[in-house]
């Protein structure tokens, strides 16, 4: 609504114009903006204030129409009047002048108030305008403030590795290696988002670390459907790992080409699975999809030889854990449902819980 369509709205409440549905409209947009009323009361007394000055018009004109004797006339009247007839017309006389002399301070007094009225009016609305803009530019000033500093800079996040969640109740294991020195550790998935954690227990020896989720998530209602191998895998056996050596999850595959890891050491296997640094700390899986290691990265000091921690030393460190770092018992899967599952289908249920890791560092 524009600025006439609103003075015509308010001239016809002050009229009495509006219907039953406009006046009440019109009342609760009173009640419901200050401003507005405020708007409307000083209307409604400028137009009191010209009504008033319209009826001391009618009034100036009706005496403007009263044709009042000349001095002449009255003494023609004084002539050939009677005493009694003359001295009337010099009682009238005197009451005739201070009548239109009221009259005459009248219409002044109210053309001064009206524009007195006016003039308080458009100072008002100039004033308003003026703080209106004042707050408006103040604002842009605040905003423009705030935009110029220096805003501190985010800690760098180490794309560190990957890591799984081995309990329903929200405990994830990665490499020792990939959290070593954190002050703060995420993980994420397409799944889950980004979650919290933190470092419960790690085990520098066998490059084992679990993590706890500090995020409130649910992971009781999914019942892994994997299990941890109790049982080490067999020499030719077909493996295969899910990780992040980059930003999207990669799958590879392979096979246990060794029943020991790095110069000759028994808690681990060397595969010829391709893995990249991003991959330390993922899973690797048998051909029924159960947890058969934990991918320790590459050693450049054997052309292309990859290795895995093995499942039951991860066993032997989670059994090892003290209770008092736990703020829930460690449970594991005890049944696998992904036996008689094709690869393919294996991987979609596994990737829901295999994570990106992220280490951030204060120094």
């Amino acid at each position: 609504m524009n600025d006439q369509d609103l003075d015509y709205q308010f001239d016809d409440f002050a009229e009495g114009r509006l219907n039953q549905d406009a006046f009440v409209a019109f009342k609760k947009r009173m009640e419901e903006d200050a401003s507005f009323r405020a708007k409307a009361e000083e209307h409604v007394r400028v137009v009191e204030a010209l009504k008033l000055y319209g009826r001391r018009e009618v009034v100036l004109n009706t005496l403007r129409e009263i044709s009042l004797p000349t001095p002449t006339s009255v003494r023609e009247l004084t002539s050939n009047t009677a005493p009694v007839a003359n001295r009337s017309v010099r009682r009238i006389w005197p009451m005739m002048a201070v009548a239109a002399s009221v009259a005459l301070l009248s219409i002044v007094g109210t053309l001064f108030m009206t524009q007195s009225l006016e003039t308080k009016q458009t100072a008002y609305y100039k004033e308003l305008r003026r703080n209106v803009e004042q707050i408006k530019r103040s604002q842009s000033m605040i905003i423009a403030d705030i935009a110029s500093k220096e805003k501190p800079a985010p800690l760098p996040g180490r794309y560190a590795g990957t890591g799984f969640l081995v309990s329903g109740n929200g405990y994830v294991v990665t490499s020792h290696h990939v959290i070593k020195g954190a002050d703060s550790v995420y993980i994420e998935n397409e799944f889950f988002g980004r979650l919290k954690t933190s470092v419960v227990f790690s085990d520098a020896d066998n490059d084992v670390s679990v993590l706890r989720i500090d995020t409130s998530t649910n992971f009781a209602a999914f019942r892994l459907p994997f299990m941890v191998n109790a049982a080490e895998a067999n020499l030719g056996e077909a493996v295969y790992t899910l990780g992040f050596p980059r930003e999207d999850v990669v799958f590879g595959e392979g096979s246990i080409s060794a029943s020991s890891g790095y110069r000759q050491n028994p808690n681990a296997y060397q595969v010829s699975v391709p893995v990249n640094p991003g991959n330390s700390g993922g899973p690797l899986f048998n051909s029924k999809g159960d947890l058969v290691g934990i991918i320790s990265g590459l050693q450049t000091e054997t052309s292309g030889a990859a290795f895995a921690i093995k499942s039951t030393v991860l066993l032997d460190v989670i059994n090892e854990m003290p209770l008092d770092s736990l703020q829930a018992p460690l449970v594991l899967s005890k049944q696998n449902n992904l036996r008689n599952l094709p690869k393919v289908d294996q991987v979609k249920k596994w990737r829901e819980f295999v994570f990106i890791v992220r280490v951030y560092n204060n120094k």
